[in-house]
């Protein structure tokens, strides 16, 4: 996979019910996003897998500050400063320099979909079977993208994602499982940027 509702009620105090309810959603995610933007560092170990006869499966390690990321897998390294991405792929020995839009962004790091849910999702909490776990739907509000719905497992205690299923709009699903997440690590800027003397023989191909 490239680098990747509501319910009408009758009566209206049944309807104010479940308003209140996306309300509620809306402000825990907003809390969500709030420990993002403070934390001077998190990282996380995380694993990816697909549907079973996918054969997709890898896992990586995240790094986080801000909007600017981290993320290494066995296949590829990305940094991301904040405008500029560097994508090592070590089994052909090329680096791509590249300005990533906001939906290549989120594709890479599935992180980036929470910084504007407001304007491209529409949210619904769900039902949790797991205690001291909660979990939200979201849709997107425009038609015609790569996303159908994204569900995100939150650990209510510490607001830490746990785990984002994303489908695709041609319903496959993927599920990206997080640990070891900590958002009490300093991260020093170079943490972001490619460092070339790093990788003396990499071919680097500047697409910006």
């Amino acid at each position: 996979m490239k680098r990747f509702l509501s319910i009408l009620y009758l009566f209206i105090l049944t309807g104010s019910c479940v308003c209140a309810r996306a309300q509620e959603a809306d402000v825990y995610l907003d809390n969500i996003i709030e420990q993002f933007q403070q934390s001077k560092g998190i990282t996380a170990d995380f694993a990816l897998q697909g549907e079973a006869n996918s054969g997709l499966y890898m896992k990586g390690t995240l790094k986080m500050q801000g909007k600017r990321f981290y993320i290494s897998t066995n296949d590829l390294t990305t940094w991301y400063d904040g405008k500029t991405m560097w994508t090592y792929a070590p089994g052909i020995g090329e680096v791509n320099i590249t300005t990533p839009t906001r939906q290549e962004l989120a594709e890479v790091n599935p992180y980036m979909l929470l910084d504007d849910y407001k304007q491209s999702f529409i949210v619904k909490e769900l039902n949790c079977e797991q205690k001291g776990e909660r979990q939200f739907r979201l849709t997107p509000t425009k038609r015609n993208t790569p996303i159908m719905q994204v569900v995100l497992t939150v650990a209510t205690a510490s607001k830490a994602p746990i785990s984002f299923e994303i489908t695709d709009n041609n319903n496959r699903k993927m599920l990206i499982a997080v640990t070891n997440y900590n958002d009490k690590v300093s991260l020093p800027a170079s943490t972001f940027m490619f460092d070339s003397t790093q990788y003396p023989q990499a071919i680097v191909i500047d697409l910006r």
